[in-house]
């Protein structure tokens, strides 16, 4: 199994790293991301569609070269597809990507200057996929990059093929070709898309989260579309800023099975080399005035009574810090005051064991406004 490999970012803002990877996109494929970024009549997620469209034909136009190069035909109906799945609304969504749990563990105990360098370690990964000529080549970066795929459906198809001998790199070769190399392409660059975006914000008091799922339930957080913004009616409550990203993904292959922000981890056997876990990301931003991004969330089972509250917190004045709490009594209905406790205890990193659950949670830094979280959710 390759080993986690981070490259430490401390010379590297945020922006300045941002804008590296902008400059690449663009001269590697030939498209002005920077104009739609710059485009103050935009909205974010109206900004962050129009990069991955651009990006993503750019990239399907260069596959089809290749393919009508060796003789093959080009299906312009399936371009037009992946094309309108990322202009036509859904692109705030975060799809999961899968870790072994081996690796997993690690990315649980990072802590400090380990967190912040995961998140652009992870960017580097998904611009490397995108660049990807094959499915092989991918396939490639996503193995050196410690992952096992990027999207349930592509999870499910390559794990199902790794379990009967086959060595990992041609377990997520076939996962890919699997669900189609364009549409693992559309999936990457869904993810590449909001993290350059992130980066790029002008906006100090942001975060960006890695959530683990290491459990064999389906999580979800209920009406939480309602709550970006600090609406009600939702496991999503919003104390200051807004949720710009948020995971979502399918709970299996099938592209009509129910939604679900993390998926169920891929257990075999205890120590099973197999075994494999889903994480996703979400991006918390501050909107207008002298106020952070803070916020908390409810994870809830789909499969059993089990409610984790995750809460989070870059405010514009105070420390930094998070939060994990297992809810044991009735579903609370109010999630302000819940939000209030936890940010009142919150710190830079939380590890606590209890109902037979391991929560833990850590931010980079008790200081600064570009702040990385990692949080998992475990069964003991």
């Amino acid at each position: 199994m390759v080993n986690l490999q981070l490259t430490n970012q401390r010379a590297v803002g945020p922006r300045e790293f941002g804008q590296q990877l902008l400059s690449r996109l663009e001269t590697r494929w030939g498209v002005d991301l920077g104009k739609i970024i710059s485009n103050d009549a935009l909205s974010l997620d109206a900004k962050r569609r129009l990069v991955a469209a651009r990006l993503l034909e750019a990239v399907l136009s260069e596959l089809d070269q290749d393919i009508v190069a060796v003789g093959g035909t080009v299906d312009d109906n399936e371009n037009a597809a992946l094309i309108a799945r990322v202009t036509e609304g859904g692109a705030e969504v975060e799809p999961n990507f899968t870790l072994t749990e081996s690796n997993a563990a690690i990315v649980r105990g990072y802590r400090g200057q380990q967190i912040y360098d995961y998140v652009f370690t992870l960017t580097k990964r998904l611009e490397n996929m995108a660049n990807s000529k094959s499915a092989g080549q991918m396939a490639i970066e996503i193995v050196s990059g410690s992952l096992v795929s990027v999207g349930v459906s592509m999870s499910a198809l390559t794990i199902q093929t790794w379990r009967t001998g086959t060595p990992l790199l041609q377990a997520v070769r076939a996962g890919i070709t699997g669900i189609g190399f364009k549409t693992a392409i559309t999936v990457v660059i869904f993810a590449l898309a909001a993290l350059l975006l992130f980066l790029l914000l002008d906006n100090p008091k942001k975060i960006c989260a890695v959530l683990i799922n290491d459990t064999d339930e389906d999580l979800v957080v209920a009406n939480w579309r309602n709550g970006v913004s600090g609406g009600s009616n939702s496991d999503l409550y919003m104390a200051h800023g807004e949720i710009v990203n948020f995971p979502e993904d399918h709970e299996n292959e099938s592209l009509s099975s129910p939604l679900v922000q993390l998926r169920k981890r891929f257990y075999f056997a205890p120590n099973d080399p197999d075994n494999s876990v889903c994480a996703s990301i979400y991006f918390a931003d501050r909107n207008i005035g002298f106020r952070g991004s803070e916020g908390v969330m409810l994870l809830s089972s789909k499969e059993s009574p089990l409610i984790v509250a995750h809460q989070f917190a870059v405010p514009y004045v105070n420390d930094n810090g998070t939060n994990m709490r297992l809810i044991t009594g009735p579903k609370p209905t109010n999630l302000e005051p819940l939000y209030r406790d936890m940010y009142n205890s919150r710190r830079v990193a939380v590890d606590v064991s209890e109902g037979g659950y391991r929560l833990t949670s850590a931010v980079n830094d008790a200081r600064g406004g570009v702040v990385a979280l990692i949080a998992s959710i475990s069964k003991i």
